[in-house]
């Protein structure tokens, strides 16, 4: 296995940019928790009745996994009786979902209590929330200290962005600290000499299997944008329908090159795993060099069973409704991104070290 060509692209530093010759700013992300907000965008509004109790929550400067603990111990439940659709980041202020059966709606005033906790609204819905139930995420981020003089570069490359869109590469989070999540998943798969398998359960196994996937993808979009061909249709290629999500390959060539151009649809690469649907022809022999050159199979993948069947991911995603606004204390951007994407991608077009940033939505499976 070519282990130095996968921890390469598990660091952004070594990644492509979207807009690689427009001018970048020193600015500080986070420097304060209210620099960066994020809400939830809801795949479905409550219905307002059934058994489970939607919670409509803002925290400040805590973790995903923190805001779990806290509203189950407030309210006597055990951590995975608290439904989400997904993390948000720590050092931020965020709103989101969270559900909890209805029978604990008399302990919400336990709450009151628990502080950078916030409950805003309250409603009754049928299911419990579960990972991925979100459309996506509304961001509004300050860029500490970027100079006002860089206003109008940073709106002409927001305007680029949302009409070409980004690289949809995995943030460095997706690897682990010190990249030890993406370490595991490579010794599982017998990739580091010397090493020992792990134990670990399902929810570690889930984590590293998908760091591993996270690395080849985010490969065979650096070999794409490499070849000139991330915005190239090529015979074989797996694409997707932005009204529905639909996949499909392509056949005819020039007509799939002027539906992709005209937005209609959109590329999709490779999350590698034993049940994916695989590209043909040439985009098919090109996905599978940029598997081989890794050392690995897609056979390899078995190994990990359900966990590792393998789904296709856009190669370039366009944030929505961005805006760039002065601010007194730098440059605010206001943009919101599908689910699963990460902000930090985003953000490395228009600041210089933008790689700090913990995203939200980093559950596997998106």
């Amino acid at each position: 296995m070519n282990i130095e060509d996968l921890l390469a692209a598990a660091n952004l530093d070594d990644l492509p940019r979207s807009c690689p010759d427009r001018p970048r700013v020193g600015a500080r992300i986070k420097a304060e928790p209210e620099d960066f907000e994020v809400e939830e965008i809801a795949a479905y509004a409550p219905s307002g009745q059934g058994d489970h109790l939607y919670l409509w929550v803002e925290k400040r400067d805590r973790s995903g996994g923190d805001l779990l603990r806290r509203v189950a111990n407030a309210l006597g439940l055990a951590p995975q009786d608290v439904g989400s659709a997904g993390t948000k980041d720590r050092r931020a202020v965020t709103r989101q979902w969270l559900s909890v059966p209805a029978d604990r709606e008399a302990r919400l005033g336990h709450l009151a209590g628990v502080e950078g906790v916030r409950i805003l609204a309250t409603a009754r819905h049928d299911n419990k929330l579960r990972t991925g139930h979100l459309a996506g995420n509304r961001f509004r981020i300050l860029l500490r200290g970027a100079p006002q003089e860089h206003l109008e570069a940073a709106r002409r490359t927001a305007a680029i962005l949302a009409e070409t869109g980004f690289l949809n590469l995995f943030g460095s989070q997706r690897f682990g600290r010190q990249m030890d999540t993406l370490r595991t998943g490579l010794a599982l798969m017998g990739g580091v000499e010397g090493g020992r398998r792990p134990r670990l359960g399902r929810f570690e196994y889930r984590m590293v299997v998908s760091s591993i996937q996270s690395a080849l993808f985010n490969r065979y979009v650096a070999e794409r944008v490499a070849q000139g061909l991330d915005r190239t249709v090529l015979a074989g290629d797996v694409l997707g329908k932005v009204a529905t999500g639909g996949l499909f390959r392509a056949e005819d060539v020039p007509v799939e090159q002027a539906r992709l151009d005209s937005g209609e649809t959109r590329l999709t690469g490779p999350i590698y795993g034993h049940r994916m649907m695989t590209a043909i022809d040439d985009a098919g022999r090109f996905e599978a060099r940029v598997l081989d050159a890794a050392g690995l199979s897609l056979e390899a993948f078995k190994v990990f069973g359900a966990l590792a069947e393998g789904t296709r991911r856009p190669l370039r995603v366009r944030p929505a409704d961005f805006l760039v606004h002065p601010h007194a204390d730098g440059i605010l951007l206001e943009f919101s991104l599908p689910k699963g994407c990460y902000a930090s991608v985003l953000l490395r077009e228009f600041v210089m070290d933008a790689t700090g940033t913990d995203d939200a939505d980093l559950a596997p499976g998106h």
